[in-house]
């Protein structure tokens, strides 16, 4: 099956993308509260690149829209918490303002994909 052009961009972004958000977990302060949030934050992110790499071998289409399904099911929730770290203010609004942009431009580009993959049929 052939894979869209851009894969290994989209794997590289979101490799960088949960790198950044582990680094933001690691900066969260050290309470139950927020270790939870961390927790969520580092799980969900690296789901995001992890099934975007299991799309890459996948040898059906409908496997491939469904790995990349779960990726931006995981880069939804990624912003999402990402979103609660900003509106408890648990760190810096400066601090979080491009990684929230970056969350909701991967979720822009995994709908982009799913859809046009789907379209594609």
């Amino acid at each position: 099956m052939r894979k869209e052009t851009g894969s290994r961009d989209i794997l590289d972004r979101s490799a960088r993308f949960c790198d950044r958000c582990i680094q933001v977990a690691l900066n969260l302060t050290r309470n139950g509260v927020c270790w939870e949030i961390a927790r969520q934050l580092t799980r969900s992110s690296g789901s995001v690149g992890a099934n975007i790499e299991e799309a890459q071998a996948t040898t059906t289409r409908n496997d491939f829209i469904y790995r990349m399904s779960v990726a931006l099911r995981e880069a939804r929730e990624t912003r999402f918490w990402l979103r609660r770290i900003q509106s408890n203010q648990l760190l810096k609004p400066e601090r979080l303002a491009d990684l929230i942009q970056e969350s909701e431009e991967m979720v822009a580009i995994l709908t982009a994909i799913v859809r046009n993959t789907r379209d594609s049929r």
